[in-house]
C-alpha cells in the first residue's frame, strides 16, 4: 500500500490540495504520467492488484457530505467480480442479448464508477484467468461513468496505468448530461504497456453513442492515440466463466482453481518403500502426523514410511519445483488436510502453475532422464 507521504514525495507537493492538481495536470501529459506510474509501480510492483490510490482518497478527498462518497471495500470489489464473471443459461440468453452493455460488447460496466475499484477487480480478474502469451488488451473493454469531478483524475490514472481499454463518461447517468468522454486504450496493445488518454469529440455521433443529452463543458481537443498496434502473436482464449443456473437444482460452484496446472502431471509420487533408495533431488513431504513439512533430498539414500516422494519429470529442475511446492503447500493444506494426516492422492493436486522459462533445456532433460533412471 502506498502512503500520503509517498505519493506527495513522487508528485513533488507538500499539501493534499496540489496533489489533485498535480493529477489534473498529467492526465493531459503522457510523458509525466507515465512517469508517475514507473514511480508507483518501483514502490510497490503489487499496486495495481487492487484500487491504487482507493486509501488515501478515502482519507483524503471523499466528499462523504456532499456526495456520498464512501466507496466499495476490497472483499465486496472481489466478491461481485466472480459473480459477475458468469455465463447463464439457456433460459437467460434472450435476456442477456438486450441487455445494453452487453449488446455493446462490454466486459463490464460500472455506472457510479468512483475510483474504479469494481473495475479493477475485473480486470484483475480477466488477466488472472489467462496466460501470458494468451492475455491481450484488446479483448477487453470496459465502461465508466462518473458524476464527481473529484474522482475523475484518479479513475482516468487508475485505467491507464493498468493498461486497461475503457470508455469512461464524466456526467450525469440518469439525466445524460454529460462534461466530457475519455477513451482509455492500450494502443501497443501489450499487458505490460500503460493506456493513452483520449477525449473524444463533442460530436453528434458521441452523443448519440453514450446517450448525452446535453455538453456541461466545452469539448478538450486531446489525443494520444496516433499509432495503434493489434498484436497477433497470442494463443486462444483460455478464460472460462463460471455458470450462473437461473432455475431448477443448482450446479455445483466451479472454483477458480478447476483451471489450474496440477503437481500430478509434472511428477511421479509415491508413498516412501522400504528399502528403497531415492535419488538425490527427490522431494519428501511428510504425510503423517504433519504440519506441512517439505524437504528435498541432497544426496541418494532411504527415506521413511511417513513421508510421499515426489520425483519431477526431466525437464523441471528439483530446486525450483521444490520452492514452488513449499510455496503452495500452506494454501493447499488448509484446504485438503483432514486431522493430523494427509492422503497421498491429495498431494497430485497441489497448485503447480510454472512459467515457460522453468523448463530445462534438451540437454539437460537428457542427462536427468539417466539420473532419474527414466532410460
Amino acid at each position: 500500500m502506498i502512503s500520503k507521504e509517498q505519493f506527495w514525495k513522487i508528485a513533488g507537493v507538500t499539501q493534499h490540495i496540489q496533489f489533485e492538481n498535480y493529477l489534473r495536470k498529467i492526465v493531459f501529459n503522457q510523458e509525466q504520467r507515465n512517469d508517475f506510474f514507473k514511480q508507483l509501480l518501483k514502490l510497490d510492483a503489487q499496486c495495481v492488484v487492487q484500487d491504487t490510490f482507493k486509501q488515501y482518497f478515502e482519507e483524503y478527498a471523499a466528499e462523504r457530505k456532499a456526495n456520498q462518497q464512501d466507496y466499495t471495500p476490497d472483499e465486496v470489489s472481489k466478491l461481485l467480480s466472480i459473480i459477475v464473471n458468469t455465463k447463464y443459461d439457456a433460459d437467460f440468453k434472450n435476456d442477456m442479448e438486450k441487455r445494453y452493455f452487453h449488446k455493446k460488447g462490454y466486459t463490464a460496466a460500472d455506472i457510479t464508477a468512483g475510483t474504479g475499484s469494481l473495475l479493477i477487480q475485473k480486470w484483475w480478474a480477466d488477466m488472472t484467468a489467462e496466460l501470458p502469451w494468451t492475455y491481450v488488451p484488446h479483448r477487453y473493454f470496459y465502461f465508466a461513468s462518473e458524476l464527481a469531478d473529484n474522482v475523475i483524475p484518479y479513475l482516468l490514472c487508475n485505467l491507464a496505468l493498468r493498461g486497461m481499454n475503457a470508455i469512461v463518461v464524466h456526467g450525469d447517468a440518469l439525466t445524460g448530461e454529460t462534461k466530457q468522454v475519455y477513451f482509455i486504450q492500450n494502443s501497443k496493445d501489450d499487458y505490460l504497456s500503460f493506456s493513452d488518454i483520449n477525449v473524444m469529440p463533442h460530436s453528434k455521433q458521441v452523443a448519440k453513442e453514450f446517450n448525452v443529452t446535453k455538453w456541461l463543458e466545452e469539448a478538450i481537443d486531446h489525443i494520444e492515440s496516433t499509432k495503434i498496434i493489434r498484436r497477433k502473436d497470442y494463443g486462444p482464449m483460455l478464460k472460462r466463466a463460471l455458470h450462473m443456473q437461473t432455475g431448477g437444482v443448482s450446479k455445483p460452484f466451479i472454483p477458480p482453481s478447476e483451471n489450474q496446472m496440477l503437481l500430478g502431471r509434472f511428477a511421479t509420487i509415491e508413498r516412501a518403500k522400504a528399502k528403497k533408495v531415492y535419488p538425490k533431488g527427490t522431494v519428501v513431504i511428510q504425510i503423517s502426523a504433519t504440519r506441512g513439512q517439505c524437504g528435498m533430498l541432497t544426496s541418494s539414500g532411504e527415506v521413511g514410511s511417513q513421508y510421499a516422494c515426489i520425483q519431477f519429470k526431466p525437464y523441471i529442475d528439483s530446486f525450483t519445483g521444490w520452492m514452488k511446492v513449499k510455496q503452495e503447500i500452506p494454501r493447499w493444506r488448509h484446504k485438503y488436510q483432514e486431522g493430523l494426516n494427509i492422503k497421498l492422492e491429495d498431494i497430485c493436486k497441489i497448485p503447480f502453475n510454472i512459467p515457460i522459462n522453468w523448463l530445462l533445456p534438451f540437454e539437460e532433460q537428457q542427462r536427468l532422464k539417466k539420473e532419474r533412471g527414466y532410460v
